[in-house]
């Protein structure tokens, strides 16, 4: 991958070129962590669980109102334990 110019607005906005973001998989909006190491910033793309919907195949097919409820007893039951 070659090194590419891009411009740092006066707010902090950067924007990754679209073959950076491709050879990332970034397809949406995602969060990323950002570090500083040794001079030079680092920034790491992230997943959160929630943006992996769709990611695994299963057999298991729920209504909007289903996956909810399911989702609401999860919570229930891991703030009980």
């Amino acid at each position: 991958m070659q090194l590419q110019l891009v411009s740092i607005t006066s707010q902090g906005q950067l924007t990754i070129p679209k073959d950076f973001r491709e050879a990332l998989g970034i397809t949406s909006q995602i969060k990323a962590e950002i570090k500083l190491e040794g001079g030079k910033m680092v920034v790491k793309p992230r997943t959160d669980f929630w943006s992996l919907g769709g990611s695994l195949k299963s057999k298991i097919k729920l209504t909007d109102k289903q996956l909810r409820q399911a989702k609401k007893a999860f919570e229930t039951s891991w703030a009980e334990k």
